[in-house]
């Protein structure tokens, strides 16, 4: 995947977490997103389409989803709970959200996000998509960034097209 596409997602993470959580992050390097390893983590995902498709996950361990949501809204969470599921999600549409307008010539909206909890959640929904997994670390925990980004080459021509023409 080329850096142009995964740049907008990271530079919105360290925004977001720097911003919103009053937190730095720390990325890690980033790599092919490998098997879970068995640690239930609490899943953000969101979906792109238009002149490219993709989808954006934010993988958090239970034990930083509740930091991390819990310094988002100001109190202090000891279980998984629809508060929790609703603050990932809400994070995750945020980083989808800001990445979103910094690709340039194309036009992209996003879905509704989707929250999942388990180690047995596989994402797959793009034909032979390949997921890069970017850790980050922070006071607040460790976490991932998964993207899958792929431009569509007729879509991304159109548009193209139909901007030279405004």
């Amino acid at each position: 995947m080329k850096a142009e596409y995964i740049n907008p997602f990271i530079i919105s993470v360290t925004e977001l977490f720097e911003s919103m959580l009053e937190c730095t992050v720390k990325m890690g390097t980033p790599g092919i997103a490998a098997h879970d390893d068995g640690v239930p983590d609490i899943i953000g995902v969101i979906g792109l389409s238009g002149t490219a498709q993709g989808t954006v996950a934010l993988k958090l361990p239970v034990k930083t989803a509740l930091k991390v949501v819990g310094q988002m809204v100001g109190t202090k969470f000891k279980s998984v709970d629809s508060s929790i599921i609703d603050g990932i999600g809400e994070l995750v549409n945020i980083i989808a959200g800001n990445a979103k307008g910094r690709f340039e010539g194309h036009k992209i909206s996003v879905s509704l996000p989707t929250v999942v909890r388990g180690n047995i959640y596989t994402l797959n929904n793009i034909e032979n998509a390949i997921y890069l997994s970017v850790p980050f670390e922070s006071k607040l925990g460790n976490f991932s960034l998964l993207v899958t980004f792929k431009p569509n080459e007729i879509m991304e021509k159109e548009a193209v097209h139909a901007d030279s023409h405004s």
